[in-house]
């Protein structure tokens, strides 16, 4: 399988690459911090022919809790809006309320990476293509960042590419 365009680079975890004042150490610690701006496009490619250009507006938050052995982090965006264009045809845009849970476990044993998303999210996967998932889905991810198993679950997947074709 080629290399994922990683689907666990959804528009919450770039966030807490792009802005490093989301993270929070603790659960009952830090609030969400608004996250609202550009997002770079190195952090969301999409799988698109064409480029995706991802503006947010809202807050969001990622959780360590190394103390729960079973759950790495959590990350979660309440109020968190993206209007998503393609840049080959700017009038082609839409705003989707992406409100969703990401819980991510890694297996110690071999590196994979078990991501599960509930609520409304973005999410990006060659097999699925780029997506808002509202539902219950997971995918799992190998250590290189290969995808051990693709998106999966229960829900709606809208087809954001056939969208703003």
């Amino acid at each position: 399988m080629k290399r994922a365009i990683v689907l666990a680079l959804s528009v919450i975890l770039a966030l807490t690459m792009a802005a490093p004042t989301v993270l929070a150490r603790s659960v009952n610690g830090v609030k969400p911090v608004d996250v609202s701006g550009r997002v770079p496009p190195q952090f969301f490619p999409g799988t698109c022919e064409f480029p995706l250009q991802l503006d947010l507006s809202g807050k969001a938050k990622l959780i360590h809790v190394p103390e729960f052995s079973a759950l790495g982090s959590i990350s979660t965006s309440p109020g968190l809006d993206v209007t998503i264009t393609n840049r080959d045809t700017p009038e082609n845009q839409a705003t989707f309320n992406i409100t969703g849970v990401f819980h991510q476990t890694t297996n110690p044993e071999n590196g994979q990476v078990t991501t599960v998303v509930t609520g409304r999210n973005l999410l990006s996967d060659p097999v699925a293509g780029t997506v808002i998932a509202i539902g219950n889905f997971s995918f799992v991810l190998n250590s290189d960042g290969t995808v051990a198993r693709p998106l999966e679950g229960e829900g709606q997947l809208i087809d954001v590419c056939a969208l703003l074709e």
